[in-house]
């Protein structure tokens, strides 16, 4: 197997393309995450839709192209059907993508009949038997796409347990079980160094490093006591100094991806991430020559025996799965491991920052909605609603999905609110123009744009005309371009809300 040398570049972002444009040399590769770019519909035998007018415009960019999937965690014991390799795999051929790669990590837990998602990246059990069941399920997504796929190194804000395996002994008896490739992400390995897991100096002293294929540099924050890995702005000086030693010592490395939030981008600057990729490019240019050799330190050779004869114990991953999913939404687990696992401040903080993600896929999908409950009836309000509403139901995986939720809860709830009906209305048809790439029409009984117009501007309007009207929904979901509902809600809940990735 030999993959391509493709150099530096960026997890794409529309607000990032004045860096793609022709006379910038700072960016090589493009690293696609599919989920961000797809559609979602329920019940559908192919549910993800790339729109056509996406897909045209990312395969208009000269450079090349790697797929990084987001949403199919192959840690655990929960195995992507054939639907999810499926679109992986469109994604894949559609941009010759030479390889591929998901996180170590788990994202949907099966519980009895029911199959829920977590609404975060969750570590995995890290024991033999967790290892060998996340190489199981590696292998079998892996047997289904039609390029090489590398794993993520993850982060992980729990305390290390008793009994478990260390993070990079976990990543090398998976990995070498699995015949995958490594995609260590610096950042995530230092950021859990800084929480008090294994060092970082250890971490690179367990895994074969000649697996990995692909390395990412980001930036974080502290947050409640914790690093948080946020893709926030610059790398931290240790991480590009690991960087400046690793990078020209790994034989296989074929790509460095410089990783930064979209809301991070107008803050952070243009300039500033130019210069953050032309540091990274000096990196990358002074590794391409003889390249150094290292011993590999084989960990593996220690637990031959309970490799090949793992028994059985009483924490397993899939109880592991079940008892870390409930707790972090808001489920209370009646499993033994629970009492351990809530004396964890890391339980909180994930909850925490899985209340930050739900606010922000429904304040962002449903600006109109969210904007004319803040004008009306304030910040609490509407913190208290997303609170009912997350508490009575589990996160989904896609914004669209949430946003519907929402919806529906509304429409149950005695509210006091002035053109809330018709709003619910107006945006539930937006969602489905754009998943179904149909226009949708919504009956109003005045003027709907004098009322959207206000929205826009963070006010109720004083008189609107009465009338029958008919609004048709553009295919993009907006009324006006931008110039009406393009404006995020100054909502107080958007601080801090999305930017806690992995």
């Amino acid at each position: 197997m030999i993959l391509p040398k493709l150099g530096v570049g960026i997890v794409y972002d529309p607000g990032l393309e004045p860096l793609l444009e022709p006379g910038e040399s700072c960016i090589n590769v493009i690293e696609i995450e599919p989920q961000t770019f797809w559609t979602f519909q329920k019940n559908q035998q192919v549910p993800y839709n790339l729109p056509d007018y996406t897909l045209q415009h990312l395969q208009s960019f000269s450079q090349s192209k790697i797929i990084h999937s987001v949403g199919f965690g192959l840690g655990g014991t929960h195995q992507p059907n054939d639907s999810d390799a499926s679109a992986i795999s469109d994604i894949i051929d559609a941009f010759d993508a030479p390889w591929v790669s998901e996180h170590l990590s788990f994202t949907h837990v099966d519980s009895g009949q029911e199959t829920f998602h977590t609404g975060f990246m969750l570590s995995p059990l890290q024991t033999i038997e967790g290892a060998l069941t996340a190489a199981q399920t590696i292998r079998n997504f892996s047997a289904n796409l039609p390029v090489p796929l590398a794993v993520e190194t993850g982060v992980n804000y729990l305390q290390p347990r008793d009994g478990e395996l260390t993070d990079g002994e976990f990543v090398a008896l998976t990995v070498d079980k699995a015949n995958c490739g490594i995609l260590l992400d610096l950042h995530n390995i230092w950021t859990n160094e800084q929480n008090g897991r294994q060092k970082v100096s250890d971490f690179l002293a367990d895994i074969p490093l000649e697996r990995v294929w692909e390395i990412h540099l980001a930036g974080g924050f502290e947050f409640e006591g914790y690093w948080l890995d946020s893709h926030s702005g610059s790398v931290p000086k240790p991480v590009m100094d690991l960087a400046k030693d690793l990078i020209p010592v790994l034989p296989n490395l074929k790509a460095v991806i410089f990783e930064i939030f979209p809301s991070f981008v107008p803050l952070f600057g243009i300039n500033a991430i130019r210069k953050q990729l032309e540091d990274i490019n000096d990196i990358w240019a002074r590794s391409q020559g003889e390249q150094q050799f290292i011993d590999y330190k084989n960990t593996l050779q220690s637990y031959h025996d309970e490799i090949n004869n793992p028994g059985t114990t009483q924490l397993n991953p899939q109880l592991w799965e079940k008892t870390f999913g409930e707790l972090v939404t808001n489920e209370r687990s009646t499993e033994p491991l629970t009492e351990e696992l809530e004396k964890d401040d890391g339980i909180a903080l994930i909850r925490n920052l899985i209340w930050k993600f739900r606010a922000g896929s429904v304040v962002k999908t449903l600006n109109t909605l969210t904007q004319l409950i803040l004008i009306y009836s304030g910040k609490k309000l509407l913190e208290s609603l997303l609170d009912d509403y997350f508490n009575q139901t589990k996160p989904e995986a896609f914004a669209s999905e949430e946003a519907t939720g929402f919806i529906n809860y509304l429409r149950d709830q005695e509210l006091d609110i002035p053109y809330l009906l018709d709003i619910l209305l107006y945006e539930e048809g937006s969602l489905q123009t754009v998943l179904e790439q149909k226009h949708q029409y919504v009956r109003f009984e005045y003027d709907p744009r004098i009322l959207l117009q206000a929205l826009a501007e963070g006010r109720i309007p004083d008189h609107i005309e009465t009338g029958s009207y008919e609004l048709k929904i553009p295919l993009d979901g907006r009324i006006g371009n931008t110039d009406i509902i393009g404006k995020e809600a100054d909502t107080g809940i958007l601080e801090d809300t999305n930017n806690f990735i992995t």
